[in-house]
C-alpha cells in the first residue's frame, strides 16, 4: 500500500474490506474528531480560515460520514459571530450547522476555543465582565440552534489560562501566578454561569469538559516544590466548577493572594457546575519531568491510562480522549494512534470496574492544522502535520494510509493490535517529546517508514 492514497482509492479499499471485525475481547471504542479553530488574537483570523475550513466545510463533513465519524468537535467563532457587543451575525453559522443537521452529524459546540474571543474584550479572560458577556453569547447561540445539545463550555481553561496568564504567550500576555488567577477565576465563573444557563435551555443536554490531563514528576528533591504546584493546579479549574476549593485546598492561598475572595469562594460551592463527560486531552508533553535545569524528558511516563485514573479517582465521570495527535510523518502519526489506542483499550475495563463509561476516542485535529508552530500568533498559513487528512501545498485534504485505518477503527473494523507501527523519526522521537514512551511500546513489530521529505 502506498503512503499517500487518493480519495477514490480510499473508498475502493473501504468498500473491500470487511465490516465486521472479528470476536475479541479487546472493547470496541468509539470514535470522533474535530477541526480545529483557534483565533490568532489581534489578526482578525483564525484556524478555521487559514485550514480553509470555512469555505471548504461541505467537503470536510462528508468525509467524516465517509469515514463512519457521526460525531466531531465544532469551534463556533464568537470572535466573529460578535465583532460588535450585542450585535450577532450568524450567516456563516447557519450555513455551517445546517449542513452539519443535514448530514445527521452530531456536533459538540466550542464556543470558546482557546483565546476565541471578540477584539473588545479587554484583558479577555480576566475582565470582569467577560463571564457575562460569554453567557449573553451562549444564550444567544442556544436559542437559535435549539437541536445542538452536546457542549464544552470554555475549551482547555487550564492550559489557555497558562499560556495567556503564566507564560506570556497569549493575550493579555500576562506572567506568573498573579496573571494566571484572574484568568482561572474568569473562567471558572462563566462556566458556573453558562451551565446551568443551558440546563434549562437544552433538553437533552451533555457537558463536555475538555482540559489537559496533566502529570508532573519530580527528578531531583530541589524540584518538587515546582512539580507539587503543577500536580495541584492541573485540577484547580475542576475544584472550583465543582465546589471543592475552601481552606483546606493546597493552592488557596495563591487563589486568595491573587483575587479570590472568601464569599466568591462561597459562591462556587453553592453553584457548582455540571459535568457530564470528562473530557481528557492527552500528548506526548502532557506527562513533565523536572529538574534543577527546567524541563526534562529523562523520565518514565506512566501512560494515559494511569494519568486518565488520577483524574477519575478524583472526579467520577464518564471519560472521553477529547484531544490527542502527534506532529510528524504519515508514519509517525500512525504509531501514536496505535500508542493511544491501546492505552485507550486498556482505561476501559478499569472504567467499567467503577461503574463508568468510555465515551469517545478523539484525534484532534482531523485535518492538518495551521500555524500552532508559532502557538497562532501569526496567521503564516505553515501547514502543521498533525491531522488524520493532511493538507498538501494548495490545501486540498489528501487521504493516506492513516485516514484508512482511522475510517477502519470507527467503523470497528480493527483495533490496536491490527495497526501497524512504524518506528518514529528522531525530531519525533527527541523534538516532540516521544522517546520517553519508547518502554511503553515494547513488543511492537516495527515497521520502517519512508524518511521526511526537505
Amino acid at each position: 500500500m502506498t503512503r499517500h492514497l487518493s480519495r477514490q482509492i480510499i473508498a475502493d479499499v473501504l468498500a473491500s474490506e470487511p465490516r465486521e471485525r472479528p470476536q475479541t475481547a479487546v472493547p470496541r471504542l468509539t470514535y470522533l474528531t474535530g477541526f480545529e479553530g483557534t483565533q490568532m488574537f489581534g489578526h482578525a483570523t483564525d484556524v478555521l480560515d487559514t485550514t480553509e475550513h470555512t469555505v471548504r466545510y461541505k467537503e470536510d463533513l462528508k468525509l467524516l460520514v465517509a469515514d463512519g465519524i457521526d460525531t466531531f468537535r465544532a469551534c463556533i467563532p464568537w470572535h466573529k459571530i460578535e465583532r460588535v457587543r450585542g450585535v450577532y451575525d450568524w450567516a456563516w453559522t447557519d450555513r455551517y450547522l445546517g449542513y452539519v443537521r443535514r448530514l445527521g452529524l452530531r456536533p459538540i459546540a466550542d464556543p470558546l476555543h482557546h483565546t476565541s474571543f471578540p477584539q473588545w474584550l479587554e484583558h479577555g479572560f480576566a475582565n470582569p465582565e467577560f463571564p457575562q458577556a460569554y453567557r449573553d453569547f451562549v444564550r444567544a447561540f442556544a436559542r437559535r440552534y435549539p437541536w445542538v445539545t452536546d457542549y464544552t463550555v470554555i475549551n482547555e481553561p487550564l492550559a489557555t489560562a497558562v499560556l495567556a496568564g503564566f507564560m506570556g504567550e497569549w493575550y493579555p500576555h500576562w506572567r506568573d501566578r498573579a496573571g494566571i488567577v484572574p484568568i482561572i477565576l474568569g473562567k471558572a465563573r462563566a462556566i458556573c454561569l453558562v451551565t446551568p444557563m443551558l440546563e434549562r435551555m437544552v433538553p437533552n443536554l451533555r457537558i463536555v469538559h475538555v482540559d489537559t490531563c496533566e502529570r508532573h514528576q519530580a527528578l531531583d528533591p530541589q524540584s518538587q516544590y515546582h512539580t507539587d504546584f503543577g500536580n495541584d493546579l492541573r485540577f484547580v479549574v475542576l475544584d472550583l466548577i465543582l465546589g471543592r476549593v475552601d481552606e483546606r485546598h493546597p493552592l488557596w492561598g495563591t487563589l486568595v493572594e491573587h483575587g479570590l475572595s472568601v464569599e466568591e469562594a462561597a459562591w462556587f460551592r453553592d453553584n457548582p457546575a455540571r459535568i457530564d463527560v470528562l473530557g481528557l486531552d492527552y500528548y506526548a508533553h502532557s506527562e513533565l519531568g523536572w529538574n534543577v535545569h527546567g524541563q526534562s524528558d529523562e523520565f518514565r511516563p506512566v501512560g494515559f491510562r494511569q494519568v486518565a485514573l488520577d483524574y477519575v479517582e478524583r472526579y467520577p465521570f464518564p471519560v472521553m480522549l477529547t484531544e490527542t495527535n502527534v506532529r510528524g510523518r504519515i508514519e509517525d502519526r500512525m504509531s501514536w494512534l496505535k500508542y493511544m489506542v491501546q492505552e485507550c483499550e486498556a482505561l476501559v475495563p478499569e472504567l467499567e470496574r467503577r461503574g463508568l463509561p468510555f465515551e469517545g476516542f478523539c484525534w484532534y485535529p482531523y485535518l492538518d492544522s495551521t500555524d500552532w508552530c508559532s502557538l497562532c500568533r501569526q496567521p503564516d498559513r505553515a501547514i502543521d502535520p498533525q491531522g488524520i487528512y493532511y493538507l498538501d501545498g494548495t490545501f486540498n485534504r489528501r487521504g493516506s494510509e492513516l485516514s484508512l485505518l482511522y475510517a477502519r477503527l470507527a467503523r470497528g473494523e480493527i483495533g490496536s493490535a491490527e495497526l501497524p507501527a512504524y518506528r518514529f523519526e528522531e525530531p519525533v522521537l527527541d523534538g516532540r517529546g516521544v522517546r520517553k514512551f519508547l518502554p511503553l511500546m515494547e513488543g511492537w513489530d516495527w515497521r520502517e517508514g519512508q524518511p521526511s521529505v526537505e
